[in-house]
């Protein structure tokens, strides 16, 4: 085995997972600087220091990459979107605006700021049409449990249905030609619908 091959741990031991933090946080700068399609696994393993050989021996190719970094941002963004959401001390309409930005993590920021948006958005669904299907009903889950514990109008609807509908309708502001400015207006304005109709 050559010295390059030896660069990386087996993924999960000690300091090989922090190596694999690196090598996706090379990856998301190289998808936002060249765009998916051409991205290369050269690319990838530049930016972290790595030979190619060295970084296929953790991804198949650049779509397992790609794949695994979705699985970490849907992860991180439920953690947080949680988080953000029952924080104390908020109104609801506070809440919901914090919620969606911490949903998005520094992802729509990329999106909606690159010549690359579009692109990344369609190798996203394209790629990761079930992990983002997964993680569509884990926000549903997590905003119908803070619908449950608020005082909510009568005739809106159960809570389930009212946190789809959110979900749903914050998933409609990313469409082709939108700006961060108008995607984050958008957001603050659903905040402000839902917050008023939650309260009634």
């Amino acid at each position: 085995m050559s010295a390059d091959e030896q660069e990386l741990p087996p993924q999960g031991a000690g300091r090989g997972a922090d190596r694999q933090d690196m090598i996706l946080d090379a990856a998301f700068h190289a998808f936002a600087t060249y765009g998916y399609r051409r991205t290369t696994m050269d690319d990838i393993a530049r930016g972290v220091g790595l030979s190619r050989s060295a970084l296929y021996l953790h991804y198949r190719n650049k779509e397992d990459v790609f794949r695994t970094l979705a699985d970490r941002y849907f992860s991180e963004a439920m953690v947080a979107m949680e988080t953000a959401l029952m924080a104390p001390g908020q109104t609801p309409e506070q809440a919901l605006i914090a919620a969606f930005v911490a949903k998005d993590g520094k992802f729509m920021d990329v999106v909606l700021g690159t010549p690359h948006g579009s692109e990344l958005l369609d190798a996203g669904m394209n790629l990761t049409r079930d992990l983002a299907d997964q993680a569509e009903a884990r926000k549903i889950s997590i905003l119908t449990r803070w619908l449950v514990a608020l005082p909510m109008a009568d005739g809106i609807g159960p809570p389930e249905a009212v946190a789809r509908t959110i979900i749903v309708s914050a998933m409609g502001l990313k469409f082709p030609g939108q700006t961060l400015n108008g995607y984050r207006e958008g957001q603050r304005q659903l905040a402000r619908l839902f917050a008023r109709a939650i309260a009634g």
